[in-house]
């Protein structure tokens, strides 16, 4: 009774039957990110945002009582960017939701509830490195998967690096793509 079943959509409009009655749901709650069958982020995003938001008027009410500039960065810094840096990683395959959150904290910045300005992109490539550097800790899960250290930075013209064949958009914006091949960071 509690499992629940995400199908993505397939191009044909049939859907798929339910196996042993497990319910078939929209969207799908994961480690606190909400995945949707059309891979998707917008349910995740618009959770986030109102949460965000709610934090917003905590710090809009200590800004009128007087506080400095300085605590209210230090609380958009504790209470309002974690909830938007979550899961990052995940979600920036889709451009449109950075978007979405990208313009939240433009007019945060116009507000005055941060004084610096906030690109989400920096946070972005910030977060890739971080799990990347992480990874390739030897005992970390994700080590196994990770392509192979070249030995030497020469560049010879008889042998070329084997690439993934790359299809889709949503693939040329993925976490491994990002790192990997744009940043070249397996080339010492």
């Amino acid at each position: 009774t509690k499992c629940n079943e995400l199908c993505t959509q397939k191009r044909s409009k049939e859907s798929y039957r339910p196996v042993n009655d497990i319910k078939q749901v929209q969207s799908l709650k994961i480690l606190g990110i909400t995945f949707q069958n059309n891979s998707r982020f917008t349910v995740h995003i618009k959770n986030k945002l109102l949460e965000a938001n709610k934090c917003l008027f905590v710090i809009r009410s200590l800004k009128k009582e007087g506080y400095c500039q300085d605590d209210i960065d230090h609380l958009f810094n504790v209470i309002v960017l974690p909830k938007l840096t979550y899961g990052l990683s995940v979600y920036a395959a889709s451009k449109p939701e950075l978007t979405t959150v990208q313009n939240f904290l433009n007019r945060c910045y116009k507000r005055k509830y941060i004084s610096y300005f906030i690109d989400i992109f920096k946070l972005l490539d910030k977060s890739d490195r971080t799990i990347f550097n992480k990874a390739r800790n030897v005992g970390h899960p994700l080590h196994s998967v990770l392509p192979k250290v070249k030995e030497s930075s020469l560049r010879l013209r008889n042998t070329s690096s084997l690439l993934p064949r790359i299809n889709t958009e949503r693939f040329k914006s993925s976490f491994v793509n990002r790192l990997f091949f744009k940043h070249n960071l397996f080339i010492k």
